[in-house]
């Protein structure tokens, strides 16, 4: 019975393979390695690369030696997928194919299947691979559902500043666990601006979100703003009774937002790396 070995390899990064799949080819006769094919999706959107390597009747040792020298060269290892499996996408026009029977043929072609540099030419010339945006420690604005609507709006005042923000509404996604994410959320702020109203002080929610960030308070890590309802007596919030806190008025949104925010970039330019 044939025995296949499917790699997955990172496109942008595939000529430190030329010398090991070479050395592989050299050293394991037809008897044992019958093909070595790969699989490459030139497609821009989802660029993608494979290898199968397919033995017969192996030598001893032969396989054992293929699977470390194909880890150690950061491929992947692939049982989830099948040699059937990437052969049926041809008919979507998903990937080009070639197989190499000896080393030298795959010196010279093995390069040509890809339509695109690697990364290491691109960093040549400069460009770097930064990691996702929207990393960077942002704002979490606490609130009751009912003030959704207006909180929201305090949003892009504070974007305008260069603050990112952590907004339930934008920061959970359809299907993922709200506890989870919340969590996340407070773990990840680097302030946090409580929006209390009478339902904020009524909601076991926003006490939960009022522990936890007070709890990461007494490590001194976190920035936290209240700004309070004119209805609402401070002594009401004993927690959070020696903060200085904004008495909300009804003012202009963009009001709140020149007051919090000196403060909160005062507090990140102190403690954070931006």
């Amino acid at each position: 019975m044939n025995r296949d070995f499917i790699w997955e390899g990172d496109y942008g990064n595939r000529s430190h393979l030329i010398p090991i799949l070479k050395e592989i080819l050299e050293k394991q006769n037809a008897n044992s390695l019958q093909m070595v094919n790969t699989f490459i999706n030139n497609n821009p959107y989802t660029l993608e690369f494979y290898l199968v390597l397919s033995y017969d009747r192996p030598e001893e040792q032969h396989i054992a030696e293929m699977i470390a020298m194909l880890q150690n060269a950061d491929l992947i290892y692939r049982p989830d997928i099948t040699y059937n499996e990437l052969f049926s996408e041809f008919g979507n026009r998903r990937f080009i194919s070639s197989t190499f029977v000896n080393g030298r043929d795959l010196e010279i072609r093995f390069l040509y299947l890809f339509d695109f540099v690697e990364k290491k030419e691109l960093r040549e010339k400069g460009c770097k691979f930064s990691g996702p945006l929207g990393r960077d420690m942002p704002v979490f604005l606490s609130h009751q559902s009912k003030n959704k609507e207006v909180i929201e709006e305090l949003i892009p005042y504070l974007n305008g500043e260069g603050l990112p923000i952590w907004f339930d509404k934008y920061n959970i996604d359809y299907g993922e666990s709200i506890v989870d994410e919340v969590e996340k959320g407070i773990k990840n702020s680097g302030a946090v601006v409580f929006w209390i109203t009478k339902d904020f002080i009524e909601s076991d929610w926003c006490k939960k979100e009022l522990k936890d960030f007070l709890n990461r308070y007494n490590d001194k890590d976190i920035l936290i703003i209240p700004v309070i309802s004119d209805d609402i007596d401070i002594e009401e919030l004993n927690s959070i009774s020696d903060l200085k806190y904004i008495k909300n008025t009804n003012e202009e949104l963009n009001i709140i937002a020149k007051n919090i925010v000196p403060r909160i970039k005062k507090f990140y330019n102190e403690n954070f790396k931006r």
